[in-house]
């Protein structure tokens, strides 16, 4: 099945924003479609454009949604490069545009002009559990009069209405022009401004944080594309892009020596890359990638990177525009402080785990198998499709799942007899002592679940507190069964190590009892496939160290 993308594509017009939809609109796209409109409303988005012409199918329900999203009024929707088959499931929506390109739909949006072409009627066709599937091109018709495409909207069933008597329909009122659009244009704008804000202080990764910044660049000033140029070391070098092919920037850096940077520190003001100052060599460059102005991104007095922004979707900004964009600079720079601090916070954090990871090795005979357990945890997870949110989380629980060990002597960890009854009490409490030890160090409630339940067992054998089933958590699920694995590949001196096909064997036999056989299933998934076709799964590792 083809992989569903929803991603924001360039638009026209500033007060219009385009989606473009390829793959499908099934089932487990629904959840997406629903926030994707939530998000429109928060943000006072009210013209949207779908592009489906990469739209291979389109289910009953993701319909509904579109349907009672432009229903309330508070959306309107234009449709570009649908199948009849698809517009046929969007039959009963409100108030919709039906045109050939993005430009026609976005100026039917606005009101510049109507949009090309109305919707053509659709006959019901055969379709497969309430989803429209395209269908393979048939031979061409002869083509028919174009018609010009104004905003359609539906009409309600009128079987039970009673009857009216005729008279003279009023016209639809005129779209707002002139200074009221302008007006429209800056509420829209400002209350993105306001919006922003909690989102920008909720984002911790600087990446995510970048390109927050950029798509609305993109979208609230009007331009075609929009880069950050971060500065590091003496240079300022492309951090982020969005609307140009990151390739063309691949090796692209201006010197900080190049630039007038106490000059234009002092003044703030967004140039024309004509006008900038800066030397003709770097112009150039800027030039030949299509940038058309430049801003400084500085925060607590010190440049932190330029703004470059490609040409104006329509005409060139102007003053309030200008003043929107020094707003939005403004308060993504003190945002952009925030997750530096937290990343150097991060860095301190890493360290401290990284000693750990050493320390708890050495003490339990498991020298150099961390690299082998987070590799393996995090492809089985990533197959789970496990939260995103909680993945690091999960790779920090995983990495210190034995930190309570420090506290449990060399003899009893290295004995090379069976341990006594009450050794093994010592031994059951590391999952206690170490989501303590986690807890006063402020990791989060998740890595600390991760620890105090990775030796839990699927049939309620496990400990510390006997929990069995679903009660215990996904991730000490999952640490769990990669940890068993792992370890039965090392020599101990109670036993020799085993091979990988005598450790999935004995995976196998515990399925159900000791293991959720649902992990396990995935998990040997892996590993099979791993000795079929001698391609490592654990090459895909997760960058726990990575800043």
């Amino acid at each position: 099945m083809p992989k569903t993308v929803i991603e924001k594509s360039p638009s026209p017009s500033s007060d219009v924003t385009v989606f473009s939809v390829s793959g499908t609109l099934g089932f487990h796209e629904k959840d997406t479609l629903e926030k994707l409109f939530e998000e429109c409303r928060k943000r006072s988005i009210d013209r949207v454009v779908f592009d489906l012409s990469g739209l291979t199918s389109l289910g009953g329900g993701c319909a509904k949604i579109i349907q009672e999203a432009v229903a309330t009024g508070d959306i309107v929707l234009g449709i570009v490069g649908a199948k009849p088959t698809v517009l046929k499931f969007l039959k009963d929506a409100g108030q919709l545009v039906i045109a050939d390109t993005v430009d026609d739909a976005a100026a039917g949006l606005s009101g510049d002009k109507p949009a090309r072409q109305e919707p053509a009627r659709v006959e019901p066709s055969a379709t497969d559990g309430g989803e429209a599937v395209i269908p393979e091109p048939v031979p061409a018709q002869p083509a028919q009069p174009a018609q010009s495409a104004q905003p359609v909207e539906t009409p309600a069933p009128v079987a039970d209405a009673p009857e009216s008597p005729p008279g003279p329909v009023a016209e639809p009122p005129a779209p707002a022009k002139g200074n009221s659009r302008e007006l429209q244009k800056r509420i829209v704008q400002y209350n993105t401004l306001f919006s922003l804000n909690s989102d920008f202080y909720r984002i911790q990764d600087r990446k995510n944080l970048l390109e927050l910044f950029l798509l609305t660049t993109i979208a609230q000033v009007g331009v075609e594309s929009a880069v950050f140029l971060e500065f590091r070391e003496g240079y300022f070098t492309p951090a982020a892009v969005k609307g140009m092919d990151p390739d063309e920037l691949r090796g692209f850096a201006l010197s900080a020596e190049q630039l007038d940077l106490a000059t234009w520190k002092e003044t703030l003001v967004i140039h024309s890359v004509e006008n900038a100052p800066f030397s003709d060599e770097v112009k150039a460059p800027l030039l030949s990638l299509g940038c058309s102005y430049v801003a400084p991104f500085v925060s607590h007095n010190e440049f932190r990177g330029i703004l470059a922004l490609g040409k104006p979707i329509k005409s060139d900004l102007d003053e309030a525009t200008m003043g929107f964009l020094k707003i939005l600079i403004n308060q993504a720079a003190i945002a952009y402080e925030n997750t530096a601090r937290f990343e150097e916070e991060k860095e301190r954090t890493l360290g401290l785990v990284q000693t750990l990871i050493a320390l708890i090795e050495e003490n339990t005979l498991a020298r150099g198998s961390t690299t082998l357990l987070s590799s393996y945890t995090y492809s089985l997870a990533k197959n789970l499709h496990y939260p995103e949110e909680h993945l690091r989380a999960l790779m920090y629980g995983t990495v210190l799942r034995d930190i309570g060990m420090i506290k449990v002597s060399d003899l009893i960890v290295r004995s090379p007899r069976e341990l006594m009854p009450e050794e093994w009490e010592i031994i059951k409490r590391h999952p206690i002592d170490g989501a303590e030890m986690l807890r006063k160090m402020k990791f989060s409630e998740h890595a600390i679940n991760v620890v105090l339940s990775h030796h839990e067992r699927f049939n309620g054998e496990g400990y510390p507190n006997g929990l069995q089933g679903k009660q215990i958590p996904m991730g000490s699920r999952i640490v769990s069964i990669v940890e068993s694995f792992a370890a039965m590949l090392q020599e101990r001196p109670t036993r020799p190590a085993l091979t990988q096909e005598e450790a999935l064997n004995t995976l196998k036999e515990n399925w159900g009892n000791r293991y959720d056989p649902d992990v396990v299933k995935a998990f040997v998934e892996i590993v099979e496939n791993e000795l079929r076709t001698g391609k490592k799964a654990t090459e895909e590792k997760f960058e726990l160290f990575s800043v």
